[in-house]
């Protein structure tokens, strides 16, 4: 009962995962339309003050999560996508590079012992 209990419950935070990131994508695809002046003056200056807001706040996230991506194979296209999609691209993994840091540690332990 557990077992089916956690995975429904991972099964849930992908699809919020993937919904944070579509509709951070669409803000993205907006902020492209203000650009080339789709979009009218009130809310065009709006939508690039948001933008800037947005991009400042990832620069955060990436400049505190820097050592998650250190030993990930493809660092820039992860950097690049936490500066797109923020918490959304980050929060995965988290986990994996947790993991795999108490499994050096673990093996460290066992060397030393």
């Amino acid at each position: 009962m557990l077992r089916y209990w956690k995975t429904e419950r991972e099964g849930g935070m992908k699809a919020l995962l993937i919904a944070g990131k579509a509709l951070t994508l669409s803000f993205w695809l907006v902020f492209g339309a203000a650009l080339v002046k789709w979009v009218g003056p009130p809310f065009e200056q709006l939508i690039h003050l948001l933008a800037a807001f947005l991009l400042v706040l990832h620069g955060v996230q990436l400049w505190l999560f820097a050592d998650t991506l250190t030993g990930r194979s493809h660092p820039w296209l992860d950097r690049l996508q936490v500066l797109l999609f923020g918490i959304f691209h980050l929060y995965p993994l988290k986990p994996t590079v947790a993991a795999a840091a108490e499994a050096s540690a673990a093996a460290e332990e066992a060397a030393h012992a």
